[in-house]
C-alpha cells in the first residue's frame, strides 16, 4: 500500500538489524483493562474510509477497525486464518476453487446479518470500473473467472463470484493464484451492505457501515474523527470505549502534546520523525516505550515513463545514478538499509547486494549520469528541463529528505523544484495517468509475497488505472507480466523466486522506471497510559490490544 515516511545503516549490517528487532509491546500493566478513550493526533485528514477505494496507511488505520472480510492475520503474525469465514477454504485440487462457509450471526452494525450475496456485492462494487478504486482492471483480482468481461461491461456480474447459499461463497479463477488467500484478506476484501451505499449515495466514504469491533461516530473533516466500540460485533470486544482521531495537528506538535499526556499515539502508521526519535531515544520517561520493527517497504523516485522527459529510458537511467542514498538513510537517523531493487528485506525475493548498475556506495555513480544525459540530447546549448519533485508534506523529515535529493541533482546540473502536498493531495496527483512526472514514493507490504511488489505498482493492469492507483511511473512491460503471471500460478517456491528475480533485474537493470533508494525500520511511541501497543507486520495499526489506565 502507499504510504508516508515511516521506516535502518550500511547495508551489511542492516539485514542483521531487521533479524534483530524485536516489537515489544508497549507499556508494563499486565492486566487489561476496559474502558477510555485512545487519543491519536493526526497531520492530514483521511483521504476515504470506502475500502472500496482507500490503499494508503491512513485510511486503513481506521478501517481495519470498522470492517472485516473473509480471513485475516491471526494475532500479530503473518499466519492468515478465519474472519468472517468460519474456517479456511476449501480448495479444489487444481487451485482454482475456494469455497467458504461464513459464520452465523455476524452483524453490520445497523443490525442486519452478513450473507455470501453481501460479499458478491462487496466484489463486485469494488471490481466496477464505476467506483473508480485501484483493484479496477486486474491488479490481484484479475484471475477471478469473469472480471473481464465485468471490466468490459460485457457481463453485469462477475460470473467466477457464486452464491451457492446465505452462507456459501465460491470464487472461481482462470488460472491459480499462489497469494490470493493473501488478495482476500486485504481491506479491498471487506464486506459492506447495499442499502448502506444507497442510503449515502455517493457519500459512502464518510458514512461506512461495517462489522467490525468500532463504528464511525462522528467525522468532522479537518479536525476529528471519532470511533467508538461496537456492542455487536462478532468477536472479542476491544478493550477501549472510544478513539479519538484529533486531525490537523503537525507531528512535532503532537509529539509536544503526548509528551504533556494530551495525546496517546501520534501518527501512527509513519515512522518517528527524526528529531523526536533523537529526543525520545535519551528520555528516561520515553526510551522504553520506543517500539521497533522492520517494514517490509521500498522508497523510491516514480518517474511517469508517459510524460516528457522521463519517456526517455537514457533520462531514467541517469536519474539512477544520481541519488545520494547514503544521505537519505542519515536524514533518518540511520533507521534504513541501501536498497537497489524493487523486493524488501526480509520479503522472499529480496537479493541481497543487488547493484544491477554498478552504483558506489553511496548509491551513486554521477560521472556516467552526466554521460547518459549528454548521450539523451541534454547539455550547454540543450539544458536538462527544471522538474518538480512531488512529496507527501508529513513532517520535517519530509522535508529535509526531499532536499537532499535536490541537492543531488544540482551536482549533475539538474534543477529540482520541490512540491510538498497533504497525504490525500499527493495520492490524487500521483494516482492519476499525465499528472505527475516525477514523485517521492513509498511502498509497504500488503501481504508478505513478492507479488505484491509487483502486481499493483509495476504491472500494465496497475497502469491502466485511471485513479487512485498504485503504478506511478504508468509503467508497462508485456514480458514483465508474462513472467509476473507465470509466478503467480507456480507451486515451486525456488522456481517462482527465480521468476520474481527475473522480473526485478527487468525493472532495475533495464526499463529504470524507478529510483529505488531504501527500506526502512520501523519506530513508534505511545504515551505512559498506553498499554498492548504493537506493531503488526501486515497492518498500518491495530487498536483491539490496546487499552490505556487513567486519564481520559
Amino acid at each position: 500500500m502507499r504510504y508516508h515516511v515511516r521506516s535502518v545503516a550500511a547495508f551489511a549490517a542492516g539485514v542483521m538489524l531487521l533479524a534483530a528487532c524485536g516489537n515489544t509491546s508497549s507499556g508494563t500493566s499486565d492486566t487489561p483493562v476496559s474502558g477510555g478513550t485512545l487519543n491519536i493526533a493526526m497531520k492530514d485528514d483521511f483521504k476515504t474510509l470506502d475500502p472500496a477505494v482507500a490503499y494508503d496507511t491512513d485510511s486503513w488505520s481506521v478501517e481495519r477497525a470498522i470492517y472485516n472480510g473473509l480471513l485475516d492475520y491471526q494475532g500479530f503474525t503473518t499466519q492468515l486464518g478465519p474472519d468472517i469465514a468460519a474456517a479456511m477454504p476449501t480448495i479444489s485440487s487444481d487451485g482454482k476453487t475456494y469455497t467458504f462457509t461464513l459464520r452465523h450471526g455476524v452483524k453490520f452494525s445497523n443490525g442486519r446479518e452478513v450473507t455470501a450475496d453481501d460479499f458478491k456485492y462487496s466484489f463486485e462494487r469494488m471490481l466496477n470500473p464505476k467506483t473508480q478504486g485501484p483493484m479496477t482492471g486486474g491488479p490481484f483480482w484479475g484471475s477471478v473467472s469473469g472480471t473481464a468481461d465485468f471490466y468490459s461491461g460485457k457481463a453485469t456480474g462477475i460470473s467466477g463470484i457464486k452464491v451457492i447459499d446465505p452462507y456459501t461463497l465460491e470464487i472461481d479463477l482462470d488460472s491459480p493464484n499462489q497469494s490470493f488467500l493473501n488478495v482476500l484478506a486485504m481491506p479491498f476484501g471487506f464486506v459492506i451492505p447495499k442499502e448502506a451505499v444507497t442510503a449515502a449515495g455517493t457519500d459512502y466514504a464518510h458514512h461506512p457501515v461495517g462489522t467490525g469491533p468500532f463504528t464511525l461516530a462522528t467525522w468532522t473533516p479537518g479536525q476529528l474523527l471519532v470511533l467508538k466500540k461496537n456492542p455487536s460485533y462478532f468477536g472479542t470486544p476491544a478493550y477501549l470505549n472510544e478513539v479519538d482521531f484529533q486531525i490537523g495537528v503537525d507531528a512535532q506538535v503532537g509529539f509536544l502534546r503526548m509528551q504533556q499526556g494530551q495525546a496517546d499515539l501520534v501518527q501512527p502508521d509513519i515512522n518517528m520523525p527524526s528529531a523526536q526519535y533523537i529526543q525520545l531515544s535519551t528520555d528516561p520517561t520515553f526510551k522504553s516505550r520506543i517500539v521497533k520493527a522492520p517494514n517490509v517497504d521500498i522508497w523510491y523516485l516514480g518517474m511517469n515513463v508517459n510524460v516528457k522527459p522521463f519517456d526517455n529510458k537514457l533520462v531514467r537511467q541517469a536519474f539512477n545514478m544520481v541519488v545520494n542514498k547514503a544521505n537519505q538513510i542519515k536524514v533518518l537517523n540511520g533507521r534504513g538499509v541501501i536498497n537497489n531493487g524493487i523486493q524488501a528485506p526480509p520479503m522472499p525475493g529480496f537479493v541481497p547486494n543487488y547493484n544491477p548498475l554498478g552504483l558506489d556506495a553511496k548509491g551513486q555513480s554521477l560521472d556516467k549520469a552526466k554521460a547518459l544525459l549528454t548521450q539523451a540530447g541534454y547539455g550547454p546549448s540543450h539544458p536538462f528541463p527544471a522538474q518538480d519533485l512531488v512529496y507527501a508534506k508529513v513532517n520535517a523529515d519530509s522535508d529535509n529528505l526531499a532536499s537532499a535529493i535536490q541537492q543531488d541533482f544540482q551536482s549533475v546540473g539538474i534543477t529540482i523544484n520541490l512540491k510538498g502536498l497533504s497525504f490525500p493531495a499527493f495520492l490524487d496527483v500521483t494516482g492519476k495517468p499525465n499528472t505527475t512526472a516525477l514523485s517521492y514514493d513509498g511502498w509497504i507490504q500488503d501481504f508478505p509475497d513478492p507479488s505484491d511488489f509487483i502486481d499493483p505498482i509495476l504491472t500494465c493492469t496497475a497502469a491502466n488505472v485511471t485513479a487512485n492507483g498504485g503504478n506511478v511511473a504508468f509503467y508497462c512491460n508485456k514480458q514483465l507480466d508474462t513472467l509476473d503471471d507465470q509466478a503467480r500460478g507456480d507451486t515451486n517456491s525456488a522456481d517462482r523466486l527465480k521468476l520474481y528475480q527475473q522480473i526485478q533485474d527487468i525493472v532495475a537493470g533495464q526499463d529504470f522506471p524507478w529510483v529505488p533508494m531504501y527500506s526502512t525500520l520501523e519506530t513508534s511511541v505511545s504515551a505512559t497510559r498506553v498499554h498492548g501497543y504493537q506493531l503488526h507486520p501486515v497492518w498500518p495499526l491495530v487498536l483491539t490490544s490496546i487499552w490505556v489506565t487513567g486519564g481520559k
